[in-house]
């Protein structure tokens, strides 16, 4: 009965779905606590640096998708920020805080290993730097967060820019929560 139970439980995890960690690469390092009478915030994608992006193409667009996704993270957890992105001319005048995000790792990794060998070869990883700065453009929090996405073996059939952009998305919800409460977020991860 024991064997039957972890054959089903091996055969669950085999045909399990795509997983994604996030973790925090370099830490977080907090000055400031985030003032609690936030109005206004303005996201500020860095353009990425020559060789950001590897194993994937059609990724132009990434910083831009990127602080979409974090714009809509942050939407449904604070209603009452009016939330915008930096234009050319740096966005809104005087915002509350300003998140910048400069993505410093995106690897497509290989379809043909997640589908192959799955557990992790092939993995997709992304990584951004993000910072809160206030109206007087102190830094009130800043870290480095990634996140890895594998697969078990044969489950992840999608193409490398589909699955890249569904890690990116994954990594914009775990800034959000960053920006939220870096405080917290540091002690979820340090309890991980």
């Amino acid at each position: 009965m024991k064997k039957a139970g972890g054959v089903l439980f091996f055969i669950s995890i085999l045909f399990a779905g795509c997983t994604s960690v996030e973790q925090v690469s370099e830490g977080v390092s907090i000055q400031a606590p985030i003032p609690e009478e936030i109005r206004s915030a303005v996201i500020k994608a860095v353009p990425m640096k020559a060789g950001v992006v590897k194993n994937v193409k059609s990724l132009d667009d990434a910083p831009q998708f990127f602080a979409r996704g974090l714009r809509d993270a942050l939407a449904p957890k604070h209603p009452r920020w009016h939330i915008r992105l930096a234009d050319e001319n740096g966005g809104m005048p005087d915002p509350d805080i300003t998140i910048t995000t400069e993505l410093v790792e995106i690897d497509g990794g290989s379809a043909a290993l997640r589908f192959w060998i799955g557990f992790g070869a092939g993995a997709i990883v992304s990584k951004v730097k993000v910072s809160i700065t206030d109206k007087t453009g102190k830094v009130l929090a800043n870290s480095e967060i990634s996140e890895r996405t594998t697969c078990p073996l044969g489950v992840c059939t999608e193409e490398n820019e589909p699955m890249v952009r569904g890690n990116l998305q994954g990594l914009a919800a775990g800034v959000a929560e960053f920006v939220t409460n870096p405080a917290e977020y540091e002690k979820k991860q340090k309890s991980k």
